[in-house]
């Protein structure tokens, strides 16, 4: 299958509970009650932090941000757009190359025993192989499956960039230094369609984007996600 951005689910995942992954967003479309299409985490009062593939083509008034909840059928904290800012270098017909983007709202996210702020890695951290993820998203369930109504986490392992690179190179993508990969390599879990833009967490800190797979939940092909250390810089100029 050729490479996609997922706009699906966390397969074999489990039920988050409340305040569980309190960064957590559902990417909404404002005219069509529920549709959830991407992933993403609240980076300060004003902001969040997604993928660029999610909203490059989508203007501020189509889209809201539910925010502070786990059940869809339940949205707590429901916010319009004011701006999208999708990275300058964005390239989608290069591997999605800096898949990154930020949506700033109106109004301000109000912490909560359900709402926090994303915690940041350090400029250009390392995150070696074999580093416990966790990926968290309401993507579907399994391929060409229907999209759950609890937020769904499992974990996974980054894969050692060498890998990720051969493969993915062999199999005609390119994979650059912003880029991060994460899989099981013995289970079939990970991210569907409608995970894309969510978060992959080491250690309790932001270090990738969901970007594009190459079939969902491959335990040979690791899922490809912005790497967010790459881009500190970047989300400071642009988050103000």
């Amino acid at each position: 299958t050729l490479p996609q951005n997922f706009h699906a689910r966390i397969i074999n995942g489990s039920d988050v509970q409340a305040g569980e992954i309190p960064y957590q967003v559902s990417l909404q479309y404002v005219f069509i009650a529920n549709f959830h299409f991407c992933g993403g985490s609240v980076l300060n009062e004003k902001y969040v932090i997604t993928a660029a593939h999610c909203v490059e083509s989508k203007s501020a008034e189509q889209i809201k941000v539910i925010a502070a909840t786990t059940n869809l059928k339940k949205p707590n904290s429901t916010h319009f757009v004011a701006e999208i800012t999708v990275h300058e270098k964005y390239n989608s017909s290069d591997s999605w190359k800096n898949d990154i983007a930020l949506i700033k709202i109106k109004g301000r996210f109000e912490i909560s025993a359900v709402l926090k702020f994303v915690p940041l890695p350090i400029p250009n951290q390392d995150i070696p192989a074999e580093s416990v993820a966790v990926i968290s998203g309401w993507g579907t369930l399994q391929e060409g499956g229907k999209t759950p109504v609890v937020l769904q986490k499992t974990e996974v392992f980054i894969a050692s960039q060498s890998y990720c690179k051969q493969v993915h190179t062999d199999a005609g993508s390119n994979i650059h230094e912003t880029h991060i990969c994460a899989y099981d390599p013995v289970h079939e879990t990970g991210p569907c369609n409608g995970d894309s833009g969510g978060p992959l967490m080491v250690d309790n800190k932001l270090v990738g984007l969901a970007s594009w797979v190459r079939g969902c939940a491959s335990t040979m092909y690791p899922t490809v996600y912005t790497r967010v250390p790459s881009f500190l810089d970047w989300i400071e100029a642009n988050a103000v």
